[in-house]
Order: structure tokens, then sequence, then C-alpha cells
């Protein structure tokens, strides 16, 4: 298992671009340097009238399939 951080600041407004169908993917630069695209649809429940902000982690398996999501405190 692999575990990659990296912080997301994205406001309601430039999410709503996202959810339109335009996008499907975020591209995110985690912690340790890497460059990870991810399905939109996992952030869904981590949205909030501000937008989607904070500090996470994603769990990927051996074949870099994704098995964890979460939002990490502070």
């Amino acid at each position: 298992m692999r575990r990659l951080r990296f912080r997301l600041t994205i406001s309601g407004a430039e999410l709503q671009r996202y959810y339109t169908g335009r996008v499907s993917a975020l591209t995110v630069m985690t912690e340790q340097g890497l460059r990870l695209q991810l399905p939109l649809h996992h952030f869904r429940r981590f949205v909030g009238h501000t937008g989607l902000n904070g500090r996470f982690e994603v769990v990927l398996d051996e074949g870099n399939a994704l098995r964890q999501l979460q939002r990490l405190e502070g």
C-alpha cells in the first residue's frame, strides 16, 4: 500500500465548472512530488459551501488503484 498526501483549495464557483461535465478528474501534486490524477466523483462527499478545501490522503494498492481517500485534520 502506498499513501500520498496533497492539499486542495477550489472555490465553490470553480467547482461548478467541474461538475457541469467538462472535467472528470482532478490532477494534484502530492507532497511527495508526484502528479496524481483522481476521478472527480471521489471528492463529492468533501464539497462544502465554500468549495473543496483541505489536506487529503489517498491510499493506493500495489497496482496504483485507489483504495481510500480521506480528508486529514489540520
